[in-house]
């Protein structure tokens, strides 16, 4: 069985001291929405090299920036992509929970709450291409409270949801990318 060590790291996502300030940091100094998007960067971000550009592209851009294509399509792909993979690690790993239990246990880590906090501690909210006049000062204001708490804020700090959007475009991006490949998916 392979290592579970990115699903603990999602499970349990911590994000320390240094990461936070770094994170509100790179959150104030977050350009235009409109910035172009830097693929290199996102690609080493995520140790993965896109073949189709445009997926990636098409991952960071918000449907509030009114062009023909947004991240919409790809996120409801990464979504589906997201939970399969948690339902296989997990019923591997815990062969003696019922299924009640095993669907809990996903739900309690795939949330927009530890989405957010993902896209946030790698730095992609500062990629994401928009049109949402709040939308900035939403995120500098998450990434200001997660840090009082650490692992999960259980509803008491406003989730932009755009961020865990993003994080499931990320992967349907990258699903779609790596022609259906669930393996390199989960490497990301």
């Amino acid at each position: 069985m392979k290592s579970l060590e990115p699903l603990l790291n999602l499970q349990h996502l911590c994000v320390n001291e240094k990461a936070n300030d770094s994170s509100v940091e790179s959150t104030k100094k977050t350009e235009s929405s409109t910035t172009p998007l830097s693929l290199d960067e996102v690609e080493v971000i995520l140790g993965y090299e896109f073949k189709n550009k445009r997926l990636l592209e098409e991952a960071f851009t918000d449907a509030s920036l009114g062009e023909d294509f947004s991240n919409e399509r790809l996120e409801y792909v990464g979504d589906s992509v997201l939970n399969l993979l948690f339902t296989k690690d997990q019923y591997f790993e815990y062969p003696d929970l019922s299924p009640g239990a095993l669907t809990r246990l996903r739900a309690a880590n795939v949330d927009s709450d530890k989405l957010a906090r993902v896209a946030v501690k790698h730095g992609f909210h500062r990629f994401l291409r928009h049109k949402k006049p709040l939308l900035e000062d939403q995120i500098r204001q998450f990434s200001e409270e997660i840090q009082r708490y650490p692992l999960h804020s259980n509803g008491l700090v406003d989730v932009p949801k755009a961020l865990a959007d993003l994080v499931e475009s990320i992967i349907g991006a990258v699903f779609i990318d790596s022609n259906a490949s669930i393996d390199i998916v989960w490497k990301v």
